[in-house]
């Protein structure tokens, strides 16, 4: 009897055990804060990007996730090395922002076999469906042609456009300059200057427009594809002694609408900012905390994003923005 009960002990003792492992497991499981590899940009390529950097660095913080970003700098091949590093890491999650729209398939697929969901965010990636878990996006194009509908509605008699475009290849600058081109065939209107400025660089562009201002092009509207090349164009005309805006000679359009630049709206000095909403952390927060509940979610979408004209903007509408 005394050595029945001393077998029973000991199997009673391992079985505690056993269950004590499996506890201490789940338990562990359940506690490992979520990883998510962030494949940004640039650290400091523009005032929108600083926010989109600064909301997703925020929103992740707040769910408790732990976040490993990391910035390409302007080098595409840069943010594909990156990306495949942060696989080899095994985060839980991949959100990639890309400097060019081409050339992920290769990440998308490691990410796949890896098991990792891989998130597009910001810019749209050439990938099939089949590659990717979600995308949170712009939709550049649609931008684009809302500026294009309000130059239509201005009916000037003659219409000359400088294009001072963005990164060569970013789905911002592919979908903002697809638009004004067709907007511009479609219309009968003339694109006297057409160029992508590299890193959306304020600087190049107040200098091509000082340079186009030198050398006698005339010109009525600049179609900036985002608020700093507007500011550095307003800079050349102002040196110039161009007018510009509500009441100049030069109609100015801009994209992305940090408040800054809807200060130059409500001035008068930009005649239309479309926006780009950079606020994507708790749309992307959302979206992981759906996957990991195991729910369905959205393939694709696509931020809602207004349009602000200096003829109807208010201060109220100015203020209440948040970067």
């Amino acid at each position: 009897m005394k050595k029945l009960f001393s077998v029973v002990l000991v199997l009673m003792i391992m079985l505690s055990l056993a269950a004590c492992g499996k506890d201490s497991k789940t338990t562990g499981k359940k506690d490992k804060k979520i990883t998510v590899g962030v494949v940004q940009t640039n650290a400091n390529e523009s005032d929108w990007r600083t926010a989109n950097t600064d909301s997703l660095n925020n929103a992740f913080k707040e769910a408790g996730f732990e976040t490993k970003m990391v910035f390409g700098e302007g080098d595409h091949a840069k943010q594909i090395s990156q990306a495949q590093q942060l696989i080899q890491e095994e985060v839980d999650y991949l959100v990639v922002l890309g400097l060019q729209s081409a050339g992920w398939e290769d990440v998308a697929k490691a990410a796949k076999e890896a098991g990792i969901p891989f998130i597009m965010a910001d810019r749209k990636l050439d990938l099939s469906e089949d590659l990717y878990t979600a995308m949170v996006c712009s939709d550049f194009e649609a931008e684009g042609n809302k500026a294009v509908e309000w130059l239509e509605k201005q009916a000037l008699s003659d219409v000359k456009i400088v294009v001072l475009g963005g990164d060569t290849g970013s789905s911002a600058q592919l979908g903002r300059s697809k638009a004004i081109e067709e907007g511009a065939a479609k219309n009968g209107w003339e694109i006297v200057f057409n160029q992508n400025m590299k890193g959306w660089d304020e600087t190049l562009a107040k200098q091509a427009v000082a340079d186009l201002i030198a050398s006698g092009t005339e010109f009525n509207v600049v179609y900036a594809e985002n608020d700093n090349m507007a500011r550095g164009a307003c800079d050349a005309m102002s040196a110039a002694g161009i007018t510009y805006g509500k009441n100049g000679d030069v109609k100015v359009i801009a994209f992305d609408a940090n408040k800054w630049a809807l200060e130059k709206v409500l001035a008068g000095e930009f005649n239309l900012d479309v926006e780009c909403n950079p606020l994507h952390g708790p749309r992307i927060v959302k979206l992981i905390n759906q996957l990991e509940a195991g729910e369905k979610v959205e393939k694709n979408a696509y931020v809602d994003e207004e349009v602000f004209d200096c003829d109807t903007i208010t201060r109220e509408i100015v203020d209440a923005r948040s970067y």
